[in-house]
């Protein structure tokens, strides 16, 4: 029995918040049995010269700058904008986001801020090629927004709670006495707010710098994030959002679960309790929908058959087509087993014979010859993989379990085959073309306007819900009330009218799933 709440539901089901199932074992499908959407990203290009939505401006806050300032300075970044003339390409360029021990973390921060809201978009505009059917952005510096005397007054008229913290709940909100999370702030107070942050993570939490990786609830983190992202979106036009709206976007959050997940919660109870009857007839699969129909919220629906070609329940071996002399195990492994067949931590096997595994109990002479293994190709493996060959991949994590019958096969097509493998007879995941989303804190994912494919769309208010048919969510979501209300027959719409003050409707027996029960 599971339930699930996460972004990625939101992405394929625009109106669905949560949802409770009963997996039974060769009777209903399993969470795989469903295709699940990959996570929505976006182009280097868009988030690095030509944002046009808040949530470019988002990601390049999280993944690029506090990347670069927080976690690992060794990895590559874009953030560092590099002249197109070859002379000055070839002089070496001071690394200005090196700090000095002795270096002011004031003087520090100002240094960055004009930096990559000054001078990067400076030398982006000097390309002029890019601006002629786009809006040129504007440079700012800090001394238009925010001069030195002027931080200095406001650092003296701010809050000292900070001080009275653990390093771990330093807030740069409360330092400088700022106290709705929802309120949209000025330029000038980002500019405080993205100072103070930075100041705050190098005089109290020193020792993470270098390691860290962005946390929605890591308070500081979040902060820093969200003037960062404002002050980006202030120099390309794009409305500012406030840290509550930001944190949400940054953290694929959706709001207000609490009460939501107190629902499903009862509904697992419901379903436990036949599930200990052995009550399977009665089992239901229940969606709590965000814009419930008669005020509906609840949308029970019977379980639905397992999918013949799910890689977890199917007993259907999966069929690889690779070029067995060119691709290495390592590519089969990560472009296959885990990114394809969703395991964590897998354990391959050709017959008896063990060919890879992962696991941290591994003694260093075994990782050290599975280390070797990865880097060869199958056809070089210990135990070759020839065409014909059959795997058994498991992860014994999730205890996940299936076999790949290989398949040689010397040419791809290397722009719609870019992995050089095929694998047949498994639920792929949804290609971003068919993800739908509603907006998250107000902004949609929605790619650039500027060319790039617009493929998230917003969800309609109401959708057309029938309770009570055996159709799946996805089934349902598509109709629209014209739709439905034009192709009905009266055996498929319910056989009572709710009355209008119900807000949450409990239902129990299989015949009467339309038929009025108990009213909360």
């Amino acid at each position: 029995m599971e339930n699930f709440l996460r972004g990625s539901d939101m992405m394929l089901f625009p109106v669905l918040l949560d949802q409770v199932t009963v997996h039974v074992k060769g009777k209903t499908e399993c969470y795989e049995c469903q295709s699940k959407p990959t996570p929505k990203t976006y182009p280097v290009c868009t988030i690095t010269s030509t944002p046009s939505k808040f949530v470019h401006c988002i990601v390049w806050a999280k993944e690029l700058l506090f990347a670069k300032l927080f976690g690992d300075g060794n990895q590559d970044n874009d953030l560092n904008v590099r002249s197109n003339n070859a002379d000055n390409s070839m002089k070496p360029i001071e690394d200005v986001f090196e700090r000095s021990s002795n270096e002011d973390p004031e003087k520090y921060g100002r240094k960055i801020y004009d930096h990559v809201f000054g001078y990067n978009i400076e030398v982006a505009l000097a390309n002029e090629e890019a601006w002629k059917n786009r809006t040129k952005p504007r440079p700012i510096y800090i001394n238009d927004v925010l001069p030195h005397k002027l931080y200095q007054q406001n650092q003296q008229n701010g809050s000292l709670e900070d001080c009275r913290m653990d390093n771990s709940a330093v807030s740069a909100m409360s330092s400088l006495g700022l106290k709705n999370p929802q309120e949209i702030w000025s330029l000038g107070d980002n500019t405080r707010v993205f100072l103070e942050s930075l100041k705050l993570f190098i005089e109290k939490r020193q020792k993470d710098i270098g390691n860290l990786v962005f946390d929605k609830d890591d308070q500081l983190a979040v902060e820093f994030v969200t003037a960062a992202a404002n002050i980006r979106a202030s120099s390309f036009g794009i409305p500012l959002q406030s840290l509550f709206e930001a944190k949400g976007i940054a953290g694929n959050i959706v709001h207000a679960v609490a009460t939501t997940n107190a629902i499903i919660a009862g509904l697992i109870v419901i379903e436990a309790i036949k599930v200990l009857q052995d009550d399977i007839c009665n089992f239901r699969m229940t969606y709590c929908v965000e814009h419930p129909l008669r005020k509906m919220l609840l949308m029970p629906v019977e379980p639905f058959e397992p999918n013949t070609s799910c890689h977890v329940c199917s007993e259907t071996p999966l069929l690889l087509e690779v070029n067995i002399h060119k691709s290495k195990l390592k590519n089969f492994v990560e472009k296959i087993v885990k990114r394809k067949l969703g395991m964590n931590c897998p354990l391959i096997m050709h017959g008896l014979t063990l060919i890879y595994e992962e696991g941290d109990d591994l003694e260093d002479d075994v990782a050290a010859n599975y280390a070797l293994n990865f880097e060869k190709v199958l056809a070089e493996l210990p135990a070759p993989i020839t065409s014909g060959t059959m795997l058994t991949v498991e992860d014994l994590q999730q205890e996940l379990s299936c076999n790949i019958n290989v398949k040689h096969r010397e040419d791809f097509d290397e722009e719609k085959e870019p992995d050089q493998m095929v694998l047949s007879g498994w639920t792929p995941v949804l290609t971003e073309n068919h993800v739908q989303t509603a907006t998250n804190g107000g902004n949609s994912a929605a790619e650039t306007s500027d060319g790039l494919p617009n493929d998230i769309e917003i969800a309609p208010a109401k959708l057309g819900v029938l309770v009570g048919n055996k159709r799946k969510l996805s089934e349902i979501l598509v109709d629209s009330p014209a739709a439905t209300n034009s192709g009905l027959s009266s055996k498929e719409m319910p056989s009572e009218v709710l009355e209008d003050d119900d807000d949450v409707v409990m239902l129990d027996g299989v015949c009467e799933v339309g038929k009025k029960k108990k009213s909360l």
